[in-house]
């Protein structure tokens, strides 16, 4: 049986977060694959940091929604 959020602002505070995890994992996979070219010297790993932290964040929203649906 799902549960639901006490009051609007657990509501509003937990979908808030999951707005700003998609955003925040493209940052981060954006800086790790930076850090990763710093070393090693190949531009494309920028460009899989962004990719692995975008789909990253988007397996994080999905599995929330999923477990709001249940």
């Amino acid at each position: 049986m799902p549960t639901k959020p006490a009051s609007s602002f657990t509501w509003l505070g937990k979908y808030l977060s999951m707005a700003l995890v998609l955003p925040s994992s493209v940052v981060a996979g954006y800086f790790m694959g930076s850090v990763a070219d710093h070393y090693w010297h190949h531009p494309i790993l920028r460009a899989a940091g962004i990719f692995l932290g975008m789909t990253g964040g988007i397996v994080h929203v999905f599995q929330e929604l999923s477990r709001d649906s249940k």
